[in-house]
């Protein structure tokens, strides 16, 4: 945070000072002197806070104040006087003024001004956030943990910043446990930490200086290091633009293929294909190779489920199968389970008694399993395991026996217990999200407003239940 002192008393502004660099000592205090060169320097430094005497040659504090108010509305300012007179006080909180304080001012009147505009900081940038953190929730990138430093850095777009990523724990004692240069600090998909700085020459990650870059500097700064640790090289030199817009048409065609030859029980052309498709795909920079292996898997899961001929992907199946590519953290891996889940899937669909198998215990034990559950990670593949059959089986006689996909019945599920948790328990919305397997509250909020009608604050006030305070409808 900025702050500025102006004052004609040489003795005052640096008592002043010295007050609050020793109340905080990260915090960037500045003696502007006083009259029209404290207006100049107020300017050139830009800051969050200015104090302001009341009374100086040239320029008073009242007139300082309305020049800051029309070119810097976003400025706050706090007079200070020598003099207890109640109009000086009514016009500079007339003109803008937080605060109106007599002199000298001691160390506790001085925070509580400094904290109050901090405090008014990290609520605007919270508001903020919220905006963008919706923007790449839209995209299935769960941003959450945040934890703030100096937020003042984020609406100083003369500043450029830096979205950096790293490991959990590294990235952290990277950057030190309370940075001045360091706005925030988050969590990508639970996955890795990341962080937004003030740039510095040494710094490779994408860099941005106004507000509304700051969701394409994320997105791009995660493809390049989620592609170096899933490649295991930097993702520069993977084909051009017009070698990749051949390979996402190609993986399309060679996508309705596999989905063609997995309904007629082809396994040789289905095998063909899937090798041809695992080929055109790792041309493709990271972002592109996941959504078309979410295309993929979603197609396939609802196709062999017994979809009919034009396959509808719901929010619902695309959200639950993003988050399985996500999990796999190289391409040998991911590649290596698709494989397998494709080819023994149609295997297991191939074999005449997989379907009269509903008839025995395990179909029970599955459905139990998922109507019984807490587990925020269960999913379809811990299922299948569990019941000993392949997961397209289980889909597919979930959706015979159900009329619904196993993800839309896990999802019914999820949210209902959510709706339970609303009315039993005090805990705030965002921990029940994330208890019931939502890491981000923006998605749930929008699945439980699908499913009951309306938001789960709306949801307790209707049974008589006050908000927790954590959701803005």
């Amino acid at each position: 945070m900025k702050i500025c002192v102006a004052d004609d008393e040489k003795e005052v502004r640096e008592s002043i000072i010295h007050k609050l660099r020793a109340l905080y000592p990260l915090d960037e205090i500045y003696d502007v002197e006083f009259g029209r060169k404290a207006l100049q320097q107020i300017a050139m430094v830009n800051p969050d806070l200015v104090f302001l005497d009341i009374r100086m040659p040239e320029m008073d504090g009242l007139d300082i104040l309305r020049s800051m108010k029309q070119t810097k509305p976003s400025i706050q300012a706090a007079i200070l006087s020598g003099y207890d007179d109640f109009e000086y006080a009514r016009k500079s909180l007339h003109i803008g003024a937080i605060d109106y304080l007599l002199k000298p001012a001691d160390r506790e009147e001085l925070r509580a001004v400094v904290d109050k505009v901090k405090a008014e900081t990290d609520k605007a940038f919270r508001k903020e956030m919220d905006i963008h953190l919706g923007k790449l929730s839209a995209q299935y990138v769960f941003i959450d943990s945040l934890r703030y430093f100096n937020t003042s850095l984020w609406f100083d777009e003369r500043r450029e910043k830096t979205v950096l990523f790293g490991r959990f724990g590294e990235l952290s004692e990277q950057l030190g446990q309370a940075p001045k240069d360091t706005v925030f600090t988050f969590s990508v998909n639970q996955d890795y930490e990341g962080a937004v700085v003030a740039r510095r020459p040494e710094h490779r990650g994408p860099f941005f200086q106004l507000m509304e870059h700051f969701v394409p500097a994320v997105l791009e700064g995660m493809d390049k290091w989620e592609s170096e640790r899933f490649f295991g090289r930097p993702p520069e030199g993977r084909g051009n633009s017009e070698t990749r817009r051949k390979a996402v048409r190609q993986a399309a065609q060679l996508r309705h293929k596999m989905l063609s030859s997995a309904r007629t029980g082809s396994f040789p052309n289905l095998e063909q294909s899937l090798n041809s498709w695992l080929d055109c795909l790792y041309s493709l920079d990271l972002s592109m190779l996941r959504k078309e292996c979410v295309n993929l898997m979603a197609s396939l899961d609802e196709g062999l489920a017994g979809g009919g001929e034009v396959i509808v992907l719901e929010e619902e199946k695309i959200h639950y199968w993003s988050q399985w590519v996500g999990k796999h953290r190289t391409w040998d891996e991911l590649s290596g389970k698709i494989r397998k889940f494709v080819l023994d899937g149609v295997r297991a669909l191939m074999q005449p008694e997989s379907e009269s198998q509903a008839n025995t215990g395990w179909f029970r034990q599955a459905l139990h399993m998922v109507d019984t559950s807490t587990d925020p990670n269960l999913s379809l593949e811990l299922v299948a395991e569990a019941v000993g059959v392949h997961s397209v089986t289980l889909s597919r006689i979930f959706k015979q026996q159900t009329g619904m996909n196993f993800v839309r019945y896990l999802v019914r599920n999820r949210l209902r217990l959510a709706q339970s948790l609303l009315l039993k328990s005090e805990k705030k919305i965002n921990d029940i999200a994330e208890e019931v397997g939502y890491v981000d509250y923006r998605y749930f909020r929008s699945l439980f407003k699908k499913e009951f009608g309306m938001t789960p604050s709306e949801y307790r006030r209707r049974n008589g239940i006050a908000p927790a305070g954590d959701e803005a409808d």
